[in-house]
């Protein structure tokens, strides 16, 4: 049966929207990049999170922990005494003494504590790097995460606006008689189920809105109109670029070598520190006067051996885990690398089928004013044109992460300040 003049025009304007009217009208940009938020601000929004003023803590520890390793765990120790003497013929005399006493190191445990108190502030300054690192890739997956659901919530606005009109165009069809009553219903049930898919994609797309302002209050969605075009990967983009400078394995690296000179250092402690003193004293009342000198030299034991064989553990341990950590670092070079270059290839996929759904949804749309299909037919196609448009822009939004995430894994995007 053929429509009305009516019925055709509107038709063709319900029909147009799906060219006219899409999520990637609300992003603008010519990178990557350009969907995330100034990085001035990104800056000032991971150095404000909880696990970075923990780190700076950290650094404070190990400051502290230098100072302490410079001038030494021993300390000065004064001791006084009195005795009294008896001697034969009831004559009682009294003795005083002073003395000051400190332990010292030697055998080179002076410079050895030194080497340990820089070396623990440079595990310090690369674990708040590491911890910078981990908080941006946080923020990345969580921004990502708030434009897809943005997505989709566009998404089922634009098919339940073109489902009413539908929906509309059956109901004067039906009754003009141009059209069975089944199609009104066909289309009032698709209304129905949009209605309710809009509402759960906004439901999660406010939670992800409120997740977002919880953990970064500064931050706030951005009104973009474009969506850019991903940018294959290029002989640049390859695992060792994430390599070269990565800050999980260079804090593991430096944990494994302060684990070497802390076994060192105890092993010297194998050797005891000297006690060494200066002592005054004052006997019989005064008639004597002594100046003198001491020295005391702990015997060693089994104790400081355990010590020892408790470092070297240690030591074992902190190499045994870099070796984990390089693996570790290696796969997920390799992982976000390969996605990188998968999700480009998706997209391109997706991005030409998304084409060619709206050519054949044009070429049925034509069928349709000539009575050729029937409403339903007409409905499922436009909205299988719809769902392609769909997964081809959550492909490209996935594509987009990829290439922001190998830009962050590389320390090219909200690269570490050390001033920070």
């Amino acid at each position: 049966m053929r429509l009305t003049r009516f019925s055709q025009a509107l038709l063709v304007s319900v029909l147009a929207i799906s060219s006219t009217g899409s999520f990637a009208e609300t992003i603008s940009g010519n990178t990557a990049e350009s969907l995330l938020p100034d990085s001035n601000l990104i800056r000032q929004t991971l150095t404000q999170l909880p696990a970075m003023r923990t780190s700076r803590f950290q650094q404070d520890i190990a400051d502290a922990q230098d100072q302490k390793l410079q001038s030494g765990g021993h300390e000065w120790q004064l001791r006084l005494s009195q005795t009294e003497r008896k001697e034969t013929g009831n004559i009682r005399t009294r003795d005083q003494e002073i003395s000051l006493e400190r332990p010292v190191r030697w055998f080179g445990k002076t410079e050895h504590d030194m080497r340990l108190g820089e070396k623990g502030r440079e595990v310090a300054k690369i674990a708040y790097a590491d911890s910078w690192h981990e908080s941006a890739r946080t923020l990345l997956n969580d921004w990502f995460d708030s434009l897809r659901t943005q997505a989709a919530v566009t998404q089922y606005e634009q098919q339940l606006q073109l489902s009413r009109q539908l929906r509309d165009i059956a109901a004067k069809r039906v009754k003009a008689g141009e059209a069975a009553r089944l199609d009104l219903q066909l289309a009032e049930t698709e209304v129905s189920k949009l209605e309710a898919q809009l509402q759960t994609a906004e439901m999660q797309h406010a939670r992800q809105l409120e997740l977002l302002q919880y953990h970064y209050p500064a931050l706030k969605l951005p009104v973009v109109r474009e969506l850019p075009i991903p940018s294959a990967a290029s002989a640049e983009h390859r695992i060792e670029a994430i390599m070269e400078d990565n800050h999980e394995l260079e804090l593991a690296t430096l944990e494994a070598d302060y684990a070497k000179l802390q076994l060192s250092r105890t092993a010297k402690d194998e050797m005891p520190d000297p006690v060494i003193g200066v002592r005054a004293a004052r006997e019989r009342n005064g008639q004597d006067t002594l100046v003198g000198f001491s020295i005391a030299i702990p015997l060693g034991g089994q104790s400081r051996r355990a010590d020892t064989g408790q470092a070297a553990g240690k030591a074992g341990m902190a190499q045994a885990r870099l070796d984990v950590v390089r693996q570790k670092v290696w796969r997920e070079a390799l992982k976000v690398t390969q996605q990188r270059n998968q999700m480009y290839t998706i997209w391109k996929a997706l991005d030409q089928a998304k084409r060619q759904s709206e050519q054949q949804s044009q070429l049925m749309m034509k069928a349709y004013q000539l009575g050729e299909i029937s409403l339903s037919d007409s409905l499922q196609i436009r909205k299988t044109a719809l769902e392609t448009a769909f997964s081809a822009q959550q492909a490209q939004l996935d594509a987009l992460f990829a290439e922001a995430r190998f830009e962050l894994d590389a320390h090219r995007l909200w690269p570490f300040d050390a001033h920070h």
